[in-house]
């Protein structure tokens, strides 16, 4: 059984084109394609007071079912961007069109995981996502609690074959996974997950096989607008995995970048080679141990404080007192407190 696995869709167009025409060929060589859903499939609800608001008119969920979308996350910070309303219609907008969605769903009580059988193999599928936010009453969204992942992974094990853990996590704009994630990964594996798939950082992260199972810390932009983004943005990947009744037989990633009308397409010559040298790159770090928790505050600090300072400026300007006591109260707390030791170390060391 062959899974292809994709990170963040947004489902944008530019110029007329459509999203995934330029890799329809290599998405449809699967029996599931599963992708990271990061927009709303809707223009209308209450809109959240933030600095990026992901909606998209419900038309476009027909882009998904045309790209042959099996089963996609809503399990991540955008989800909710045009509240009850919007999410409601996102999940009607896949129902309508056949496609299985997972990490969240009506009602008050958890979200259940999803059971999807191909080729005589049953898969469980879950997903969970980071960030402060509440879901609405009538509605929930997946959060990510290690205990509570754990139990699940064991509770749908005991009914399926394999279990596929969706995570939207980690800190945007950085290609490398913090330690803290890198032990959560290796105790879903543990707990007895055989694929966690990673996104959120809007990057390529590492990939690493852990025991019997493999972890893609960060499957990347796929069809996504990136010019907000910093450099390596643009690179992506499809994931394909090959299953069997006993496990993980064998993967491949497939070199993608994405292009200025937010089409991904298979990166060709050098391009190509280049995307799978950085994705090797990060992998290695990775897989050899060489991601500690004082050297990866040196390599994000910068950019977390930047990015986030940007955004809560927009905030302020737009919202005024609320955000600005936010704010505040951020700039002190444990994690910007070691990205400003960080940032400290790390010139300090190119000054010498």
């Amino acid at each position: 059984m062959r899974l292809r696995a994709v990170g963040d869709v947004l489902l944008w167009i530019k110029n007329g084109k459509r999203p995934f025409a330029l890799v329809q060929h290599e998405l449809r060589q699967k029996d599931l394609l599963f992708g990271n859903l990061e927009t709303v499939l809707s223009e209308s609800g209450t809109e959240r007071k933030k600095r990026w608001v992901n909606t998209t008119p419900p038309a476009a969920g027909e882009y998904l079912k045309e790209a042959g979308f099996d089963i996609l996350s809503v399990a991540n910070n955008h989800t909710l961007d045009m509240g009850r309303e919007g999410f409601e219609k996102t999940l009607e907008g896949l129902e309508g069109r056949g496609i299985a969605y997972v990490g969240g769903g009506r009602g008050d009580e958890k979200p259940p995981g999803r059971i999807v059988e191909r080729n005589g193999l049953r898969f469980g599928f879950l997903a969970y996502t980071t960030g402060r936010f509440r879901s609405p009453p009538g509605v929930n969204v997946a959060k990510l609690k290690k205990k509570s992942v754990i139990e699940d992974i064991r509770a749908l094990k005991e009914h399926t074959d394999h279990i596929v853990v969706s995570l939207h996590w980690g800190i945007e704009n950085t290609y490398y996974p913090s330690p803290e994630q890198v032990r959560l990964a290796h105790a879903f594996i543990d707990a007895g997950a055989a694929l966690i798939l990673g996104h959120h950082s809007h990057t390529i992260q590492g990939l690493e096989r852990y025991k019997d199972g493999l972890i893609a810390y960060s499957l990347g932009n796929f069809q996504f607008d990136t010019a907000i983004f910093k450099e390596k943005t643009n690179s992506s990947m499809i994931l394909s995995v090959d299953f069997d009744r006993h496990g993980i037989r064998d993967y491949t990633t497939i070199p993608c970048v994405i292009n200025s009308d937010f089409q991904p397409e298979v990166a060709e010559g050098r391009t190509r080679e280049m995307v799978a040298h950085w994705t090797a790159k990060c992998s290695e770090r990775v897989r050899n141990g060489n991601v500690t928790r004082q050297w990866w505050f040196e390599q994000i600090g910068e950019d977390y404080l930047l990015y986030n300072l940007e955004s809560y400026r927009y905030r302020i300007r737009q919202h005024g007192l609320t955000p600005l006591i936010e704010c505040g109260v951020w700039l002190f707390t444990p994690f910007c407190l070691n990205c400003y030791a960080g940032v400290i170390r790390k010139r300090l060391r190119h000054a010498a």
